[in-house]
């Protein structure tokens, strides 16, 4: 069986899913989604972050969290968002590692009661991160809009960041979704790569994996980038394929029409 990594020459796989944050390509996406998280950093609030699957916001929420100061913030994270109105209190709650309680209200008054501490009286800033929010019902997002209400709405002493699928900015289309439109402190929508980018986002991965040479010329990357539309995971698996490919046709440079066969067998 013929080894990707001893023909290409690479010490591993090149779009690992678990590189590490600090090892990141800085794309202008992933720049501008930072500055949205260093603005809600300071203000507190609600920040929704929406963009396609695979294109970058949990690698940024990653970076993002890394970077925290432990002394002066609490993360919780949790993908968990198919939940009834009660149940994604009771999530929270459990999150937070409070009490059980048998009443709505009593979770309810407890989580906003630590929350409210955690700030004012420990000076540590909770952060919830809910990722997969686009799977998120418009009863949990009301409850959610309902917990950010601290002392008659003139006060955020936490962050709530609610980071989904592009398919969420049309649910808060719906009318239903006003109030809490209106308690967003930011929204932003993370958007793919441009050819450019495309093109530097291979090299630094390869380079990363331990390539000393190109490995896809120009046309094959004109390729990736109106195959990928940008997106860095699809990026990722289409010149993973790609590799794959030009390895079992004896060849260690990827060709567009490389490209476009290892695409079209997937």
């Amino acid at each position: 069986m013929k080894d990707i990594l001893a023909w290409f020459g690479l010490k591993k796989f090149p779009f690992d899913k678990n590189i590490k944050s600090k090892d990141a390509f800085i794309t202008e996406p992933l720049k501008e989604c930072e500055a949205r998280l260093e603005y809600i950093k300071r203000r507190g609030g609600i920040l929704l972050m929406t963009g396609d699957p695979g294109v970058g916001k949990t690698l940024g929420l990653r970076r993002y969290v890394d970077n925290l100061n432990e002394n002066l913030f609490r993360t919780f994270y949790t993908p968990l968002s198919t939940l009834s109105r009660t149940d994604l209190l009771r999530h929270i709650n459990r999150l937070l590692g409070l009490p059980h309680r048998a009443s709505k209200s009593a979770i309810y008054t407890q989580i906003q009661r630590t929350l409210l501490e955690s700030k004012e009286q420990m000076g540590k800033t909770i952060l919830i991160i809910i990722d997969e929010a686009h799977l998120l019902q418009t009863g949990p997002l009301e409850e959610l809009r309902l917990l950010t209400n601290f002392k008659m709405d003139s006060y955020d002493p936490f962050i709530l960041i609610l980071s989904g699928q592009s398919d969420m900015r049309r649910t808060m289309e719906f009318a239903v979704m006003e109030p809490l439109n209106q308690r967003l402190a930011l929204r932003y929508h993370m958007s793919g790569l441009d050819r450019e980018e495309t093109a530097g986002y291979v090299e630094h991965h390869l380079n990363q994996a331990g390539a000393r040479e190109p490995f896809l010329d120009e046309h094959a990357m004109d390729a990736v980038h109106e195959l990928s539309f940008g997106i860095p995971r699809r990026i990722g698996s289409i010149v993973s394929q790609a590799l794959t490919y030009a390895m079992f046709d004896q060849k260690r440079t990827v060709t567009a029409e490389m490209v476009l066969k290892a695409n079209s067998s997937t």
